[in-house]
């Protein structure tokens, strides 16, 4: 197509348009990817400039026992800590060296005082320190408990408290078992008060809790029959005033024995009869009954003439053997006993305090003994060739029983001593081998699960509490191995 203008020819213009537009978007394209490129290297550039010039650092972190690595390129070190799943509490410090981060910690401590609670966090190692940190004084009468504990000002406070007394109940001080650095302070003001000791009034500033650790701090011993009113348990106040009264000490002698009694009486009479003793119409005392009682006497009661008194010594039961018609085999049936009481009623004539004579007034039994008796059956007691009888026990031991029989023995059949015991009989139920040193032999037993017995038999590992319990050969081993109680019978 072509069009004319004042003789000018004009070239087809709407044809031309595409093909410029096509040339210039691929120009556009290239532009583009070699920007890309562009960025591409550049970013490249940049990481290996990161990990080749600026390489990530390994740190070992420690705290509260527990070690932990961390690879980082983070220098603020609250980042790093957090980073290593850590928090740093207020008053905690970092020490850093050596590839290593340290923590260390503050304890956290609870001050009570003068009806404060106070809540803080403490590197200073000792008591004393604590308290200076908070601006509290304390004089020489007061007292500081260290979890419950007392102590000096000059005790530590880190790494370690003295005690481990549970903080609950202290808010964001609650101890748990892992938790081994709270501590709770209390400090105790020191009161005055007065003790008056028999009448001599000291006085006295304390910061104890009850009036006992006030008298045990002041070097006040109690006697047995001491008085102390408020009572030892009373919690000490500001100005109460505690009266102590000891009690006299009376060294008395009643016939061959000597005890020492206390008392707060007036008179000796009074002090003995408090004693719970009394008087015949004969009997005198040394001084007499009416002398004052003083601190360390020694005074003496004679008794004079008719008069008794009864020795009681404890009787032990014994236990027997008993046959019994209605029982079979190795049945047995007990009876307990039960321990007696022997009395011995003495008269004794005392002339001018001299013992001239003694005599037993009667014997009597209160209550009288009476035995266990084991009743056992006839037939029991022919496998060991005995006649059933009643049989006493002198004693019991506590053994350790095995079983033999003459093929353990370790000898042939053929032997000429083949299943012969030491004392020459055959080994069979009822025989059994002992320590004589221990047990006799031809000593008679008793042993429960086996039966009656004879001690009739030694061997080489029999030694102290050992017993081995015979059986024939070919026949069945009942007995268990192991200790067991048997009764040794009086011959």
């Amino acid at each position: 197509m072509a069009y004319w203008l004042q003789g000018v020819r004009l070239r087809p213009v709407a044809r031309q348009i595409p093909q410029l537009r096509s040339a210039e978007l691929t120009h556009l394209d290239s532009a583009r990817a070699r920007l890309r490129i562009a960025l591409l290297s550049t970013l490249a550039l940049v990481v290996f400039l990161a990990f080749v010039v600026f390489p990530p650092r390994q740190l070992l972190v420690l705290a509260d026992g527990h070690q932990v690595t961390v690879t980082s390129r983070q220098k603020d070190l609250d980042l790093l800590v957090g980073a290593a799943g850590l928090e740093r509490n207020p008053g905690d410090v970092f020490i850093v060296g050596n590839g290593q981060v340290a923590i260390e910690r503050a304890v956290p401590a609870v001050v009570e005082v003068d009806g404060r609670t106070l809540m803080w966090r403490t590197r200073s190692p000792t008591v004393g320190g604590l308290l200076a940190e908070l601006g509290i004084d304390v004089s020489p009468y007061d007292t500081v408990l260290y979890n419950g504990l007392e102590v000096g000002l000059s005790d530590a406070v880190y790494p370690r408290p003295i005690n481990t007394t549970s903080l609950a109940g202290y808010g964001i001080y609650a101890k748990t078992p892992g938790d081994v650095h709270g501590i709770v302070l209390s400090v105790r003001r020191a009161v005055p008060l007065t003790v008056v000791e028999d009448g001599k009034p000291v006085r006295l500033h304390t910061s104890k809790a009850t009036l006992a650790e006030v008298l045990s701090q002041a070097g006040i011993r109690l006697g047995p029959a001491d008085e102390v009113s408020p009572s030892l348990e009373t919690p000490v106040t500001a100005g109460m005033e505690v009266e102590v009264r000891h009690a006299n000490a009376i060294n008395l002698r009643v016939g061959g024995s000597t005890r020492v009694i206390y008392t707060h009486k007036q008179t000796l009479e009074e002090a003995l009869l408090e004693a719970g003793l009394t008087f015949g119409p004969d009997d005198r005392t040394e001084p007499p009954l009416s002398a004052a009682v003083s601190n360390g006497m020694t005074a003496r009661l004679v008794r004079v003439t008719g008069q008794t008194f009864v020795e009681r010594e404890k009787v032990e039961h014994k236990t027997v053997f008993k046959p019994d018609d209605s029982l079979s085999g190795s049945q047995t049936r007990r009876v307990l006993g039960r321990d007696g009481v022997r009395a011995v009623e003495y008269k004794i004539v005392i002339e001018d305090g001299v013992e001239v004579s003694r005599s037993i007034s009667r014997e009597y039994f209160d209550p009288e003994p009476v035995d266990t008796v084991i009743y056992y059956s006839p037939s029991a007691l022919k496998e060991t060739g005995q006649t059933a009888a009643n049989f006493s026990v002198s004693r019991t031991l506590h053994v350790y029983a095995t079983w033999y029989n003459a093929a353990s023995s370790g000898k042939p059949a053929t032997h000429p001593s083949y299943g012969i015991t030491a004392s020459g009989v055959p080994v069979t139920k009822g025989i059994v081998a002992v320590d004589p040193s221990v047990i006799p032999l031809g000593t008679k037993l008793y042993i429960p699960g086996y039966g009656f017995a004879v001690a009739a038999d030694t061997g080489g590992g029999i030694v102290g509490n050992t017993i081995d319990l015979g059986y024939p050969d070919g026949v069945p081993v009942d007995w268990r191995t192991g200790w067991v109680d048997i009764y040794v019978l009086e011959p």
